[in-house]
């Protein structure tokens, strides 16, 4: 096994801090939207705290989809407060791009009645997904110059690499396979 192969392994294999396995937990639904065709932008890893409610901004055609990521304990609820945030972000995106978008909770965790009950007054979809640390986690792009490159989630420029599937660019989880398909690891000469 090559050290980058193994810098990989040890990345999956790590105890992730709550900010890292957050960063994760918003990258596993990324490539989930990614893989149906959304391009989307990581707004809450580029933004850090400064995201307004906004982990993900999905965008496809003219739609438009803000999500909310919550990777939290079993214990813990999504309470109301939280669905008003993520309407009130809404709002101001409609404000200044004159795009309506459509907002959803994604989480790990329940909703409590109470917000369920916002959720539905507000329009605001919810989803339960659990966290998957060996979701394809390995970006392989094809950049403007026509290199095809890969990229690892320890990479600079991962989150702002996106993936687009009319371009027969891939997610994969193994570094074999990109390099099968004729992609190299951006950081090799």
């Amino acid at each position: 096994m090559d050290q980058l192969e193994k810098k990989f392994n040890n990345y999956k294999k790590q105890i992730f801090s709550k900010p890292k396995i957050g960063e994760l937990y918003e990258r596993q639904i990324r490539y989930q939207y990614e893989k149906k065709g959304w391009r989307v932008i990581p707004y809450g890893i580029i933004k850090r705290k400064g995201d307004l409610g906004r982990d993900l901004i999905c965008i496809k055609k003219k739609q438009v989809l803000i999500i909310q990521a919550k990777n939290w304990s079993k214990k813990k609820e999504i309470r109301e407060k939280h669905l008003m945030q993520l309407s009130g972000t809404m709002m101001h995106y409609a404000n200044k791009t004159k795009k309506i978008p459509k907002g959803m909770i994604i989480t790990t965790t329940k909703l409590s009645n109470t917000a369920k009950d916002f959720a539905k007054e507000l329009n605001i979809q919810y989803r339960y997904v659990k966290l998957n640390k060996n979701f394809p986690m390995i970006k392989c792009n094809v950049n403007k110059r026509g290199k095809k490159l890969y990229f690892l989630p320890f990479d600079k420029f991962y989150d702002k690499v996106h993936i687009e599937k009319n371009k027969n660019e891939f997610y994969t989880s193994s570094i074999k396979i990109a390099e099968s398909k004729g992609f190299r690891h951006v950081g090799k000469k």
